[in-house]
């Protein structure tokens, strides 16, 4: 039979829950990595692309353009016509060429200019849009980043208790060739090296399927570090120091820049009613020019006014839309606030989770010490034993993850706020 200082030991081995858990990189490199590789955050780069592009396009249309146009026709007869002795016109050669250049110039179109508008805030929007789903990325790295640290965590705890139980069975594999325990108390104890084996199992898929997902968001392979899951249990500042960054959300903005859009869309029906004005220098060249001259120029001035009953429609149209988008203003700002409200209240609870997990495991552990001192020394029973190692181990899972639940409540309070981690 193992004596008192073995067991010691070995129940000190196990009990010691590190301070520092295995996980892949630091977790800011993989916040870097999601910037540049996650799909969330590229699909947001790719709308913003798009809607920049689009404002571009608003813009083209206020801008000059030219054209340019050749023609080549081959005739089947050539028709001259005499003018003078001298001077021949010829009306249509065999071989006749033309050519002819083109400048529109838009002179007045200001419902052009406030769709142009109307678009670059439509893309300022879209900007902050993807600074919002930058937000929401960063937010599912830290939460799989720290599952991560925590499910190694508890696959090292699954070790520890599974060493615990081969070496238990190996004192009761003694203990039964001395004839000092049964049968019963040796099928026990390799039922408990069975079942610490399953917890393990269980324990290493949650890391690999964990893994998994951090790479997916992330675009980076595992690899393994220490990370510490520890927390000084600090109060953070008060709620309305937090609150106060709500309306800095990337969501508000842009909120504030789509209802601008939608403003300025409504603006651009309203001006639809006016009259456009273009200009346009055309210069045209043939070898057929008949009794013209072969190179000539023209200026023109055009004004349009068009009323249907389609721009009536379209004003109606916008108006509800520049409601609508004052509404999600409105529904951003309250959602803003709610998630800074929630998160601050959430590492409150957190905080005395965490406190009550640590003091429950020191118990635990002092617990489980006593029940093996007092097993050898024939005071308690082998389940008394096997219950306390088993308490031990769930109280080693309640403090990694009461741990890692606080640190993630933490990181999104501040990403919600827009700070840094360190603010």
């Amino acid at each position: 039979m193992r004596s008192d200082k073995t067991l010691i030991a070995l129940l000190a081995a196990f009990l010691a829950l590190p301070s520092a858990a295995s996980a892949q990189q630091s977790l800011d490199s993989f916040i870097a990595s999601s910037d540049r590789n996650g799909i969330d955050a590229r699909s947001a780069q790719a709308a913003l692309d798009i809607a920049r592009s689009q404002a571009d396009e608003a813009r083209a249309r206020l801008l000059p353009s030219a054209s340019a146009q050749g023609t080549y026709q081959r005739n089947e007869f050539q028709v001259e016509i005499m003018i003078s002795a001298d001077r021949v016109a010829t009306i249509q050669l065999y071989d006749q060429l033309s050519a002819a250049f083109v400048l529109n110039v838009p002179i007045l179109d200001t419902s052009a200019w406030a769709g142009f508008f109307a678009a670059e805030q439509s893309a300022d929007a879209a900007e902050e849009r993807r600074e919002g789903a930058i937000d929401d990325v960063h937010a599912a790295v830290v939460m799989v980043w720290h599952q991560l640290v925590a499910a190694r965590g508890m696959r090292a705890a699954a070790v520890r208790s599974r060493a615990v139980s081969v070496a238990s069975r190996e004192a009761m594999q003694a203990r039964f060739e001395a004839q000092v325990a049964s049968q019963l108390e040796l099928s026990r104890a390799e039922a408990e090296v069975q079942r610490a084996t399953q917890t393990y199992e269980e324990a290493n898929l949650q890391v690999v399927l964990v893994e998994r997902n951090l790479q997916n968001l992330t675009g980076l392979e595992a690899s393994s570090e220490e990370a510490s899951l520890d927390d000084d249990l600090h109060e953070e500042a008060p709620l309305q120091t937090f609150m106060g960054r709500s309306d800095d959300s990337p969501l508000v903005r842009a909120a504030r820049h789509s209802v601008r859009a939608a403003e300025l869309s409504v603006d651009a029906a309203w001006l639809a009613l006016l009259p456009t004005v273009g200009g346009s220098a055309r210069q045209q060249f043939t070898n057929a020019a008949g009794f013209g001259p072969n190179a000539q120029w023209a200026l023109l001035v055009t004004g349009t006014w068009q009323l249907d009953f389609l721009r009536p429609a379209q004003i109606g149209t916008r108006d509800s839309q520049l409601a609508g988008a004052r509404v999600q203003q409105d529904l951003a700002a309250q959602q803003a606030e709610t998630h800074i409200f929630e998160q601050w209240h959430r590492v409150r609870s957190l905080r005395a989770a965490a406190a009550a997990a640590r003091a429950a495991r020191t118990a635990l552990a002092q617990a489980a010490n006593d029940a093996h001192l007092r097993y050898d020394a024939g005071s308690a029973t082998q389940l008394d034993v096997i219950q306390a190692d088993r308490d031990l181990f769930q109280a080693d899972v309640m403090r990694i993850q009461a741990d890692a639940n606080l640190r993630v409540a933490r990181y999104t309070l501040r990403i919600r706020s827009g700070l840094d981690a360190e603010e």
